[in-house]
């Protein structure tokens, strides 16, 4: 039998076990496939050029009608299916942050929606490796680090080189990829839901979170701290930035730059547990252009999960 690309490639898929405070106990949102006669956690397949985090609130609000923001991650499920290929599903903790309709999209798919008290939850479930979710919330309900919110540092797009520029730092643009990274980011980045941009004023950062903050109804607050030249002036200056964005613990994006970085992971290093501090990016450059990292920070400010993310712009160009 020949062996396509399509039967070696995995099957992606990304989902969200959603929680609220329930009259006793937590209740977290789950769905009923008729089609397996089975109960699960919100979960589907990304779309061609989709990242998981956008993937898995889509899918939730396709499956639910509810809006979710994305939290801390949760254990990934890896299996086989029937016909040989791997399946690799990402899950996230979420909270609901609107309802977007009456419920499922395709009652074929599911026909049955339901907050369950998570005491009965793994009762209800099918997949073992659902009930592991729930165990996992279990463990950050137990250590009271569940009510966490999302903090992205994201650094600037893709540039123009900085050696072919002459018209000074502040004004070096984008180049067309990083252009494309930009046009990409919104939908990742809906996906934790900030509710404030904080970006150095210099054009490249700007034009990095601007589609974001228009798309997300926010003005950007600019930092002359974060720049370059107000980094290599005055460093403190910049890390006390990080350090109020961290004790405030409010879903945000701060924008910056490379040579600021350093700064920036020794702040957050201070801010995190151990696990985490040993996680965190440690050499230049710490992240790509145009990639996120994501801190999960409870409300005493302390970080307790981080993931990375880039923007994915395959198929933006012919």
């Amino acid at each position: 039998m020949r062996v396509t690309p399509e039967r070696t490639a995995p099957v992606l898929a990304a989902g969200a076990l959603v929680w609220r405070e329930g009259d006793q106990d937590l209740e977290v949102l789950l769905v009923h496939r008729p089609r397996y006669d089975d109960w699960s956690v919100p979960k589907g397949k990304l779309d061609p050029g989709e990242t998981f985090p956008a993937a898995a609130v889509r899918e939730v609000a396709e499956e639910t009608g509810v809006k979710v923001r994305l939290h801390r991650p949760l254990p990934t499920a890896v299996y086989l299916l029937p016909d040989g290929r791997t399946k690799i599903v990402q899950y996230w903790v979420g909270t609901v942050r609107s309802t977007t309709g009456p419920g499922p999209e395709n009652p074929k798919e599911i026909d049955e929606v339901r907050w369950v008290p998570l005491a009965r939850a793994d009762r209800l479930l099918t997949r073992q490796s659902d009930r592991v979710l729930i165990d996992a919330l279990r463990r950050q309900q137990k250590a009271g680090a569940l009510r966490t919110q999302p903090i992205v540092i994201q650094r600037h797009a893709a540039a123009r080189s900085r050696a072919k520029w002459r018209k000074g730092e502040g004004s070096r643009p984008l180049n067309s990829k990083g252009r494309d990274q930009a046009a990409a980011l919104p939908p990742v980045l809906d996906a934790f839901a900030p509710a404030a941009v904080v970006s150095s004023p210099w054009k490249r950062c700007l034009a990095t979170v601007e589609p974001y903050a228009r798309a997300a109804g926010l003005e950007v607050i600019t930092k002359d701290e974060l720049t370059e030249a107000g980094h290599a002036a005055r460093p403190s200056r910049a890390g006390a930035v990080v350090e109020r964005v961290l004790r405030a613990a409010r879903p945000l994006v701060l924008c910056t730059h490379r040579p600021v970085l350093p700064t920036v992971m020794s702040q957050v290093r201070e801010f995190s547990t151990r696990e985490v501090a040993l996680e965190l990016p440690r050499s230049d450059p710490f992240l790509a252009a145009g990639e996120m990292l994501v801190l999960h920070v409870t409300p005493e400010g302390t970080v307790v999960a981080i993931e990375r993310h880039l923007p994915n712009i395959e198929g933006r160009r012919p």
